[in-house]
């Protein structure tokens, strides 16, 4: 498979209760397309079946996909085209301003000095921090 129209007929596993059933959704013709989109408890038992062959693609997120592909290399191959991009953040207390200025500057530190792309490349095959 080498794109979202590939899909066609297939049946594609999704996280039950994840954003990659909305993504899959809002794209109505790739939806329509497919067999079946068959959801799963969680992302590990949906690779198992897709290793198996129960499943013909899996739609999870980049980060996901990208760290079990980095383990089992070979095995599985993240597609560029996707259904959508989020975005992922760090959640602290309101008051706890001091902690979130710290962690951002240690985020915009390691942005500038390339150890956030190393870190990316390493446990996720592609440095896919955003800049």
């Amino acid at each position: 498979m080498n794109s979202k129209a590939d899909l066609a007929g297939k049946v594609v596993g999704v996280q039950d209760g994840s954003s990659a059933i909305e993504a899959v959704e809002k794209d109505a013709a790739t939806a329509k397309s497919l067999q079946e989109l068959k959801k799963f408890g969680d992302n590990v038992t949906a690779l198992m079946d897709l290793s198996v062959g129960r499943l013909d693609a899996l739609v999870v997120d980049e980060v996901v996909g990208r760290y079990y592909t980095t383990k089992k290399p070979g095995e599985y191959r993240v597609l560029e085209e996707n259904f959508g991009t989020e975005d992922y953040g760090v959640g602290t207390r309101k008051e706890d301003t001091e902690l979130m200025a710290r962690l951002q500057k240690a985020m915009d530190e390691m942005k500038n000095d390339g150890s956030a792309a190393a870190i990316s490349t390493k446990w996720f095959g592609k440095d896919i921090i955003k800049k």
